[in-house]
């Protein structure tokens, strides 16, 4: 996209920071998972961040930095280029989350694979995921899909939306 998506505005704030006020009331804290340059920009407005602690370019290391922060702790994820997101789909997963199961996703907007950003990851994931990355495997939807994993159908596709580019974006603020 060519710059930072989690500063994006799509409600009167920055994606980042609408995303911490939807989280907030179902999640003890809320951190914003973020790369080195990122973390250096950040003055001290007490939101607290988890920095990628692993030399990779993927998803996943958002979600194994937060497992090194607390590996005891089941994490939602939740992408920041999701504009559409709303509590819904957020209650739906805690509603529908088995912790018995290395994750709790939603099928993505396909209806075929699973949703690996926006999801509960159990602790055992970390282990998994852990292996994955050392053989090279850095797709946390390959790792979903060959792995014991609640799927869920989304109540609202749309929730799903990315926004990866300026085309998607333009289209969705029209």
């Amino acid at each position: 996209m060519g710059q930072d998506k989690s500063q994006l505005v799509y409600y009167q704030k920055p994606q980042r920071e609408h995303l911490v006020d939807l989280l907030r009331p179902y999640c003890q804290a809320v951190f914003w998972s973020v790369n080195p340059d990122q973390a250096a920009a950040l003055t001290d407005d007490g939101q607290p961040f988890i920095v990628d602690a692993l030399a990779i370019r993927s998803p996943l290391n958002g979600i194994l930095s937060a497992f090194r922060h607390d590996p005891l702790a089941a994490w939602l994820v939740v992408a920041c280029d999701m504009p559409l997101l709303t509590s819904r789909s957020v209650e739906a997963l805690l509603t529908n989350r088995d912790p018995t199961r290395l994750a709790t996703v939603f099928y993505d907007s396909t209806g075929q694979e699973p949703e690996p950003l926006l999801g509960i990851y159990e602790p055992a994931f970390a282990a998994v995921a852990d292996r994955a990355v050392a053989d090279g495997q850095l797709s946390p939807r390959q790792i979903l899909q060959s792995q014991p994993v609640q799927l869920l159908t989304v109540p609202d596709v749309r929730e799903l939306t990315n926004v990866n580019d300026l085309v998607a974006r333009h289209a969705l603020i029209r």
